[in-house]
């Protein structure tokens, strides 16, 4: 096997795009590929490994702040992309009267926070509701909540509540 060396800004490069195709490649298996209609794509394998092996040649500062950046352009307001089964658990907490754990993205450190929220509305666009973290209602962009797990403790929405004040 022939060794290349790559420049770090080569590989830095080179982990982005992989980063990239990785986060917008189907299985082969997957409903999505149409043989005729796609040309046949490069299989999630082939990515992982070079991915691990980018990943090994990287500085674990650089990889650090790579990681860091894909996360922010991911979860960018810009970027309303939602996670459907993230947002179906947030419809059934709302209606079920679940508190619910979620792992909401911060754009600031570029990592995500663990709250327990009460909530009061959501939307495709947006989920409000009572943060226990931060002991007050809180308006939360949907998007950027990355998991979201109902808890066994129930809550009333308070009779005063106005959506439209958030």
């Amino acid at each position: 096997m022939k060794s290349v060396d790559f420049t770090d800004s080569e590989l830095t490069a080179l982990y982005k795009i992989i980063k990239n195709q990785h986060e917008n490649t189907y299985d082969i298996e997957d409903d999505y590929y149409d043989e005729d209609y796609f040309s046949k794509p490069i299989d999630k394998k082939t990515i992982t490994a070079l991915a691990a092996k980018i990943t090994k040649a990287l500085p674990k500062e650089t990889k650090k702040e790579l990681d860091k950046e894909l996360l922010r352009k991911k979860y960018h307001p810009y970027n309303n992309t939602i996670d459907e089964k993230v947002y179906a658990t947030l419809k059934n907490a709302y209606k079920k009267l679940k508190t619910t754990e979620i792992k909401y993205f911060d754009m600031k450190t570029a990592e995500f926070i663990k709250r327990n929220i009460d909530i009061y509305y959501t939307s495709a666009k947006y989920t409000i509701g009572y943060c226990h973290l931060r002991k007050a209602i809180r308006k939360f962009r949907t998007s950027k909540i990355a998991s979201a797990k109902l808890i066994d403790k129930n809550y009333t929405i308070p009779i005063d509540f106005n959506k439209n004040k958030y």
